[in-house]
């Protein structure tokens, strides 16, 4: 039986369109962006500015704003939260974010908080939806930045960015948003959602590792970035370091393909992430939903088996390819995101998340169905493999 990939969230597979964009800028045309006074240059500078103002459109961000290529949306936040630490030193120094961010926005969080910021982590339902009233209430006039995902990595839930960032714009305060899990997925417009600044990695929709982008609204807002990589001065003296040329066009084709498919594509995905949770709950007692799939991307589905740890039937299912938690977390961490969400120790160790993506077929996941089915009727006859029941 071959492996079964149902771990989108965690990345995705390079589509072959991607890859074909790509091809030329490994060997054909390999110049250096940054030399641009001849031909090969030349070619591979009209590549990274075309891909720029792809990503733009796509994100509904000014033309002629800034886009910084970076290695990824980790870099991409940690730009923004350290960048602006370095340069408003003597400014506001309060920031507000959701308590089911990534840790590439949590962990530049505690950073501020070790280096003289205030931060506060506003609560999230059991839905898994941020509350925006909540995030608008946490704001004081020493607030410099308000950092919320589009989308949620875990569970899948879209956030309320246009209520945050109405307020935020009003107030003279600035919005992120990691966007990695919403962008193509989710209507982005950074212009009408009030964004100030969004992250995200091209793996995430089925381009190549390594290749992400920080976008900017405002030409004075990147002026407030201090740059964590010094060196050539590369990205307008943003972010130093020869381009990534193949990742930065594989991006924006992962984008455009992101773009012309999503209509078509997200109703087929969403159909197959219904079937595989109704073949669950058809086949397994006690399958519970983690978050609020009315609201969330349609690939995602979190789920939580009564007495069934995570870890003993990941161990089952090796030839399936979904996690327990956010690849980020490593193979032991547990869920911030669901603790976050107020659910019990029981429910967080027995917790899978599928994510459902493009090459997914209906045979997929019958058959992803049946090995679960399979190993779960295994360890619940065997009781050292389950979990204890807590509140």
């Amino acid at each position: 039986m071959s492996p079964i990939y149902v771990d989108h969230f965690a990345t995705t597979p390079l589509d072959q369109r991607v890859f074909d964009a790509m091809r030329p800028y490994f060997q054909q045309d390999f110049g250096n962006p940054a030399n641009d006074g001849h031909h090969f240059g030349q070619i591979a500078r009209e590549a990274v500015e075309e891909a720029r103002d792809t990503v733009r459109h796509a994100v509904g961000s000014p033309s002629n704003s800034p886009v910084i290529f970076t290695s990824g949306a980790t870099e991409s936040n940690n730009l923004v939260f350290r960048g602006l630490a370095e340069r408003q030193k003597h400014r506001r120094r309060h920031v507000v974010v959701s308590s089911i961010e990534h840790k590439s926005v949590l962990a530049p969080v505690r950073w501020l908080t070790q280096n003289g910021y205030a931060a506060t982590l506003v609560p999230v339902a059991q839905t898994g939806v941020i509350n925006s009233d909540e995030i608008i209430s946490a704001l004081t006039d020493d607030t410099l930045l308000v950092s919320v995902m589009a989308a949620n990595n875990e569970v899948g839930t879209i956030q309320p960015l246009e209520a945050i960032g109405q307020a935020t714009r009003s107030r003279g305060i600035l919005l992120h948003s990691d966007a990695t899990q919403g962008v193509g997925k989710v209507p982005i417009d950074m212009a009408r959602l009030g964004i100030d600044l969004l992250s995200f990695s091209a793996h995430k929709i089925y381009g190549p590792k390594g290749s992400g982008a920080l976008c900017v609204a405002a030409a004075s807002t990147a002026a407030e970035l201090a740059p964590q990589m010094l060196g050539g001065g590369q990205e307008n003296e943003m972010r130093s370091g020869t381009l990534n040329v193949p990742g930065i066009v594989g991006l924006a084709r992962a984008i455009e393909l992101m773009q012309e498919l999503t209509p078509i594509e997200q109703v087929r995905i969403r159909a197959l992430r219904d079937a595989l949770l109704s073949g669950l709950q058809k086949s397994i007692e006690g399958v519970q939903i983690n978050g609020n799939l009315d609201c969330a991307v349609p690939g995602a589905l979190n789920v939580s088996i009564d007495g069934v740890r995570s870890t003993a039937l990941l161990a089952r299912i090796r030839d399936i390819g979904v996690s327990g938690a956010a690849a980020c977390g490593g193979k032991s961490a547990t869920s911030h995101v669901l603790a976050a969400m107020g659910l019990n120790r029981s429910r967080i160790g027995s917790a899978l998340r599928f994510g459902i993506g493009r090459f997914n077929t209906p045979e997929d996941v019958d058959s992803v169905i049946d090995q679960i089915v399979t190993a779960v009727g295994w360890i619940r006859n065997q009781p050292q493999f389950g979990v204890e029941i807590q509140a």
